[in-house]
């Protein structure tokens, strides 16, 4: 009986050993939307995601799987001293692109490989979805998953994108409809 209690205890130690999840406070998804001609980009972030990742911990791949975030479009930010390009982007191109709904996003499917791998993760706006492959890599316990899609696939995305430009002259009439996406973490083990 002895035995069979230090054997359990040291199978929990030992597991509890390979917990992996991420540092709540370190969470970022950024973004990279295009402007102009010369496709110039223009970065943002979104605050306050709400998240919610497994209870399983016994490796990145179980943590990650099933995965979900929502994000509201008004707490995008497009960085200090840019409130203008803050409210264009939060009053004008959202409004027109998603009403008022938020952007779901899950990671249906993770490839796990040596400090490398691919997450598919859906993204749902206005009740569409779209499969978005994030490639991630994993250095000095930093994850950073980035990925690219195009707003056309979303059916409001043409008006949107002309009603930004519209309002900002800074984007030369054109307002490209590729975003890069980059979700970030610092890895707890």
């Amino acid at each position: 009986m002895k035995k069979s209690f230090f054997a359990v205890a040291l199978l929990l130690l030992v597991s509890g050993l390979n917990a992996v999840s991420f540092d709540q406070n370190t969470l970022k998804v950024n973004f990279q939307a295009y402007k102009t001609e010369q496709m110039v980009g223009v970065p943002g972030e979104f605050k306050n995601v709400k998240y919610k990742f497994s209870k399983n911990t016994g490796d990145l791949a179980s943590y990650l799987k099933g995965a979900k975030a929502i994000i509201k479009p008004s707490d995008a930010f497009m960085g200090e001293d840019n409130d203008i390009i803050t409210e264009n982007v939060v009053k004008v191109f959202f409004p027109a692109l998603l009403g008022n709904s938020d952007i779901k996003v899950s990671f249906e499917e993770v490839i796990m490989g040596e400090n490398k791998g691919v997450i598919s993760a859906k993204i749902t706006m206005d009740r569409k979805s779209v499969m978005v492959p994030l490639t991630y890599t994993i250095e000095n316990n930093k994850f950073e998953a980035k990925g690219q899609f195009d707003l056309h696939t979303f059916k409001n995305a043409s008006k949107a994108l002309k009603a930004l430009s519209d309002v900002a002259p800074g984007h030369g009439g054109i307002s490209w409809p590729l975003v890069d996406i980059t979700f970030s973490a610092n890895i707890i083990q």
